[in-house]
């Protein structure tokens, strides 16, 4: 009986970077304590033909990562839990299991992400009634439709992790002014990094082994209320206010952290809400 070849992967520069939390949470599952447990994940990195070694070294990256992914989750459950029978739209999904973390028999559930990234997906994931992927980016109208469509009346929360950081400031502002002038009353979860993080984007260990550039960062997240008067931030979790965590980073980013305490607050997953007018 022959060896089961691994599955080859054949993806943009930018959406290679999803495998850099898909590996985080793969080597998670097999922590004591996990942060996030993801036996998926373990699965899925099991059966890629990707050179995953390359990424051992970046402790930091893989803690930070999970604990991102578990300050979505966080967020994200409670906005279920308040909205049992909701849609959930996954912008830039990747290879991400929330889905299969957070289901609660009602949601509804898009993953969307560009066609590469979705062909890759198919290899590991199925649709079935409540759960349907998109293939396109969230920057083209032709997604909205079918979200609509699906769910025209539902509470709807939009997940962007680990995406924003590559898109342009005005890709940003496009991106916001898409989901208020169409999906009014609903909720967005990001992960948003200073300035200072985007210029330092080769100390990230992990990032670093990739051709992919970070470019938007923002020093207030505030802003973005001025950006556009229909968005209010209600709440930030910010990655290293996580104490219980602190000790799986490297001793040079807690160093790091010791003597530069601004960079505490640097990056951090945000709550914002919609409003349905600009008043």
């Amino acid at each position: 009986m022959g060896v089961m070849s691994k599955q080859t992967v054949n993806l943009g520069i930018v959406q290679e970077t999803l495998l850099i939390p898909l590996w985080s949470r793969a080597v998670e599952a097999s922590q004591p304590e996990p942060i996030l447990y993801d036996a998926k994940a373990k699965e899925i990195v099991s059966q890629l033909d990707y050179d995953f070694d390359k990424f051992q070294a970046a402790k930091s990256t893989q803690v930070m990562m999970c604990i991102r992914g578990k300050a979505i989750d966080e967020l994200t459950q409670h906005f279920i839990q308040q909205n049992p029978q909701s849609t959930i739209v996954e912008i830039g999904a990747g290879l991400d299991t929330r889905f299969e973390r957070l289901d609660n028999g009602q949601l509804y559930w898009f993953d969307l992400d560009l066609p590469d990234a979705i062909a890759v997906r198919k290899h590991f994931f199925e649709e079935n009634g409540r759960r349907h992927f998109i293939s396109g980016s969230v920057l083209e109208p032709e997604w909205i439709n079918q979200v609509k469509q699906n769910c025209p009346n539902s509470p709807k929360l939009f997940i962007a992790e680990g995406v924003l950081l590559y898109f342009t400031e005005e890709q940003v502002k496009t991106l916001l002014a898409i989901l208020a002038q169409e999906f009014p009353g609903s909720y967005l979860v990001f992960d948003a990094a200073s300035p200072f993080i985007i210029k330092n984007r080769r100390s990230y260990e992990a990032v670093k082994h990739t051709s992919a550039k970070f470019q938007w960062g923002i020093k207030n997240i505030k802003d973005i209320e001025a950006w556009d008067s229909r968005y209010k931030i209600i709440a930030s979790r910010y990655i290293w206010h996580f104490p219980e965590f602190r000790k799986r980073f490297s001793f040079n980013a807690r160093l790091l952290m010791a003597i530069l305490p601004p960079l505490t607050r640097s990056y951090a997953v945000h709550l914002a809400s919609i409003c349905t007018n600009a008043d």
